[in-house]
């Protein structure tokens, strides 16, 4: 009796702790607008502030090396519309993001070299609106 006690306890704590380790951020939809670098006329570089419903702005964030490509992809796409020799740099694109949150952090730079941290969020699914 005493060993089936020990034998269940023991496979009780290793599925405890692989349940514990499984860490997976949910994913997460969110309306968003995805910034061009604005850096020559003092704005920001490329980014993506996260709104809300009434478009107010919530936060700012960049993806993940591993998830840029998907948002730079977006940009160039846009980009290639534009109309021979239009500046590119105040492109303001409205998405709808699947995203899941990281534990990064990035900086954004903004105006003459001034940065802030913002945290990085891994891209899942961008869908232009």
């Amino acid at each position: 009796m005493k060993m089936l006690s020990i034998i269940l306890l023991s496979v009780l704590v290793n599925t405890c702790t692989k349940e514990s380790e499984d860490n997976t951020a949910p994913l997460i939809e969110a309306n968003a607008i995805i910034f061009n670098n604005n850096l020559p006329v003092d704005g920001c570089a490329e980014h993506i502030s996260l709104i809300d419903a009434k478009g107010d702005k919530i936060k700012d964030v960049l993806p993940t090396e591993a998830s840029s490509a998907v948002f730079t992809n977006l940009l160039k796409a846009e980009i290639a519309k534009l109309p021979a020799n239009t500046y590119s740099g105040n492109i303001q694109i409205p998405v709808i993001l699947k995203y899941k949150t990281t534990q990064e952090k990035g900086d954004l730079v903004c105006g003459w070299g001034n940065k802030s941290t913002v945290e990085k969020i891994e891209i899942v699914n961008i869908t232009k609106k």
